[in-house]
């Protein structure tokens, strides 16, 4: 019997809307990627051709993002593995 991960990653390859719901689950929660302050003031947007987009609530702390683009790539390819992210942009939120 197959494990729900496991499912759930062949559809993600299968399909681009399980791709994109799989990447939101492992991105729903930033604190491991961005540590719990930035964390509170980011959140993912999208992927499109390869780059993640994200945004921040501040210029502060858009520019601390910023510092952990190439951490965060690297991290969230570890874990996709089938996935390549090519590049990681950080956008100030429109308010």
């Amino acid at each position: 019997m197959r494990k729900i991960g496991e499912i759930f990653d062949s559809l993600s390859r299968q399909n681009s809307t399980f791709e994109q719901l799989r990447l939101r689950v492992v991105l729903s929660d930033l604190k491991p990627f961005l540590g719990e302050s930035l964390a509170r003031h980011c959140r993912f947007l999208e992927l499109r051709d390869g780059t993640l987009y994200f945004e921040c609530d501040d210029q502060m702390w858009l520019t601390q993002a910023n510092f952990m683009r190439r951490k965060l790539k690297d991290r969230i390819n570890e874990i996709l593995r089938d996935q390549e992210i090519r590049d990681v942009v950080f956008r100030r939120c429109k308010q």
